[in-house]
């Protein structure tokens, strides 16, 4: 699953895009369908996509994304999933 927070806080006009299931391909099979550039994606502990202007437009309108209001809420959600609970 995808899900996304509506804006960063500290990053105002940016969204991060995560996969519940630390899925790369979701992530990158997104980012192509969003528009986004191949940059946008962020490898790592967390990998994610980094969101700004047109894709993260399209990105909040696709009805199979569960927006969050607040990064904080996304990622305790995300964490809470098996696949991330044993990191947590």
């Amino acid at each position: 699953m995808i899900v996304m927070d509506r804006e960063n806080l500290w990053a105002r006009g940016w969204s991060h895009v995560l996969s519940t299931t630390n899925d790369i391909a979701e992530l990158q099979d997104f980012c192509v369908r969003v528009g986004a550039p191949a940059s946008a994606l962020h490898l790592g502990r967390w990998p994610h996509l980094d969101l700004k202007l047109l894709p993260r437009e399209r990105a909040l309108a696709c009805p199979e994304v569960r927006v969050f209001e607040r990064t904080s809420d996304m990622l305790r959600f995300v964490k809470g999933t098996p696949v991330h609970s044993r990191d947590a």
